[in-house]
């Protein structure tokens, strides 16, 4: 899974003491939308055999073997799953549904690794900036009041 990390957290926290509900409210916004930033980057423009980089990989080969059908289908890509937990964003394949994915990721000694979630979370980066600012200044805005 892919983990985002706070700068600033501490001033946040401060904020959060005078107006707790205001910067949970928008905090909460901030990691919907930057998740969703993400499962974009992961679902469009997939991972092509011999590219470097992309969203999840998806093979459209017909000469992969049957039993690795579910790669085929995409299930990787529509399995990616995601969590807010407070302050704590993560998304992330569902490993019980695509239990190969980490050896998709971070390959094997017979293939290559396809590190998508770390080229999504690297191209989406500026995104994700604009968002994280727009959060603060949203909040800032309202403790001027």
């Amino acid at each position: 899974m892919a983990e985002i990390q706070w700068v600033g957290l501490k001033e946040l926290r401060a904020a959060r003491a005078r107006n707790p509900q205001k910067v949970l409210d928008e905090a909460r916004l901030f990691l919907t939308r930057g998740l969703a930033v993400y499962k974009a980057g992961i679902i469009r423009d997939p991972w092509r055999v011999g590219g470097r980089g992309g969203g999840s990989p998806v093979s459209n080969d017909p000469r992969y073997p049957r039993k690795f059908q579910r790669q085929r289908s995409g299930n990787l890509r529509d399995t990616h799953v995601t969590e807010i937990n407070g302050l704590e964003g993560r998304i992330g394949p569902n490993l019980a549904l695509a239990p190969y994915a980490k050896y998709v990721h971070h390959g094997t000694r017979r293939i290559q690794g396809r590190p998508w979630l770390d080229y999504v979370k690297q191209t989406k980066e500026g995104e994700i900036e604009k968002l994280y600012r727009g959060m603060l200044s949203n909040i800032v805005g309202d403790l001027a009041k």
